[in-house]
């Protein structure tokens, strides 16, 4: 067995894209095999989510039980694996937790000792792994739906001006107002000429009673009921984005970011009330 790295898969779908992008992107770094904690994060998760990586086409392997220390998170043994690597050198330490204050050099930057080591946190900056941006994207492309709708709704999507919108309102501690979404609308209105807004989200009641879109075609996508990759995927497909709060829609742009930059906009909160960071060329707002 050579140098593994170790990533602990927790959260909802977009913050299992962040953890992957960001340990694929390191285990490329510093040539060692990644291998995916796909348990250890779901055993007490209370939104009832489930690793999803499986369905894409990741060049990772799912850990080896042999080598779990600790059943869950919150297990005095993975406490205590945590709290002593912290009091070692970076490079010497064999498990590596998120510090949200550090820079994304605390990763890009690393070259561990340790012949196996465990990655625990969501690493939402597109600068843990942008300078292998072509392969993340290769490798995190949702899956093309089965159905006959989505395909077609896909291709037409694509072919058009369309502006997907993304709410996520339901459970959610740091909601996004009226007053951002309606400037985000009025932006892309007068910007980008005439458009087509396609909703997605938790919340469709809310926009369509909250918000204005003028004269501009509205369509709501409801049909994909819980699943999300075909969400994912229809998100993509759209030329242009206004995102949410939220990992999810983050990667909805983020994915379909490879069209030419001039012809493209992304529309994203300013504030987000959370460690998510937007990428430079998008637009705040």
């Amino acid at each position: 067995m050579g140098k593994v790295i170790i990533a602990i898969v927790k959260g909802g779908l977009g913050n299992q894209l962040f953890i992957y992008a960001t340990a694929r992107a390191l285990a490329i770094r510093t040539g060692r095999d990644l291998y995916l904690d796909s348990k250890r994060g779901y055993n007490a998760d209370t939104y009832g989510r489930s690793y999803r990586l499986d369905r894409f086409s990741i060049q990772a392997m799912i850990m080896p039980e042999a080598w779990r220390v600790a059943p869950h998170l919150k297990h005095p043994w993975h406490k205590l694996v945590r709290a002593l690597n912290k009091l070692l050198p970076r490079e010497i330490r064999s498990y590596y937790a998120e510090n949200t204050h550090e820079l994304a050099s605390q990763l890009t930057q690393l070259h561990p000792s340790c012949d196996r080591i465990t990655l625990l946190g969501y690493w939402q900056h597109e600068d843990y792994f942008l300078d292998h941006a072509t392969a993340i994207r290769a490798e995190l492309a949702p899956p093309v739906p089965v159905d006959t709708r989505n395909r077609d709704l896909g291709r037409r999507l694509a072919e058009s001006a369309s502006v997907f919108v993304h709410f996520r309102r339901v459970r959610y501690a740091h909601l996004l107002g009226r007053n951002y979404y309606q400037q985000a609308i009025n932006r892309a209105r007068e910007e980008l000429g005439p458009v087509n807004f396609i909703l997605f989200g938790d919340d469709l009641v809310w926009p369509r009673a909250n918000l204005s879109f003028g004269d501009s075609p509205v369509e709501v996508v409801e049909h994909n009921g819980g699943d999300e990759l075909a969400d994912l995927w229809l998100m993509t497909c759209c030329r242009h984005a206004i995102i949410a709060n939220s990992s999810f829609s983050w990667w909805g742009a983020w994915l379909g970011d490879t069209k030419d930059r001039s012809l493209r906009r992304v529309f994203a909160p300013a504030e987000t009330g959370l460690p998510l960071a937007m990428p430079g060329h998008w637009t705040k707002i």
